[in-house]
């Protein structure tokens, strides 16, 4: 627990200080100790807690940074948050997974590919390229529901929802006439929608229809939040 604390005092020291707080270090021990009590009034682990008292801080207008995500920001998602990469493709972004891939190969390949890392393993968080900032990154609590988890990377990353990309690998999608695609498209929908899109990286088809509604209503909701 003690690398998590570390890691939450540097984030409440970088929020204060850039909103011009005073007495830095006493603030930093104030938001840590609310945490505490946080944890132990509601009965959840230090490391969540932390995480909701820096969440509604960052929230504050005084708090929130003026600026917003790079235009070709991406992610990569540790062995365990295939969801999170799931959700965040459909949101806009492209965010890479592996299934079952290893610390090591998990760094490599953020390097190779200018990708922040996302990953629920403190002692992950203890890597020099990471505790450093040489191999940006962020950890979130592992009982986290994938929802939170969202909403976490988009107020941490001032993140908006953008046109979205395909959830399987999250490659762009391009729009294709439906015509080209009718061998490849159930009838019943070949009949129902006019707008098809093809990614450009899988080359698998995608539509916009009741389930891809609903999903995008829960986006809006998670990025005005």
């Amino acid at each position: 627990m003690s690398r998590i604390r570390k890691a939450y005092q540097a984030r409440f020291r970088a929020l204060l200080q850039a909103a011009g707080a005073r007495r830095l270090e006493q603030g930093v021990e104030w938001l840590v100790g609310k945490a505490q009590r946080v944890s132990l009034r509601e009965g959840i682990p230090l490391a969540n807690a932390l995480t909701q008292v820096y969440g509604q801080l960052s929230a504050r207008p005084r708090f929130q940074r003026v600026r917003s995500a790079p235009p070709a920001i991406r992610f990569f998602c540790d062995a365990g948050l295939g969801g999170l990469a799931r959700w965040l493709r459909a949101a806009g972004y492209d965010a890479l997974w592996e299934e079952g891939i290893d610390d090591d190969e998990l760094l490599r390949q953020g390097v190779k590919h200018s990708a922040v890392i996302l990953t629920t393993d403190s002692m992950l968080m203890e890597r020099r390229v990471l505790r450093d900032g040489v191999i940006p990154a962020l950890w979130m609590p592992p009982s986290l529901t994938i929802a939170e988890q969202l909403l976490l990377v988009f107020r941490e990353f001032a993140l908006a929802v953008r046109d979205p990309r395909c959830m399987s690998c999250g490659g762009e999608l391009r729009r294709v006439a439906k015509e080209s695609l009718q061998e490849r498209i159930p009838p019943r929908t070949y009949v129902w929608l006019d707008q098809f899109f093809v990614c450009n990286r899988c080359d698998k088809v995608f539509w916009h229809g009741t389930h891809w509604e609903r999903i995008r209503s829960r986006l809006e909701t998670l990025g005005r939040g």
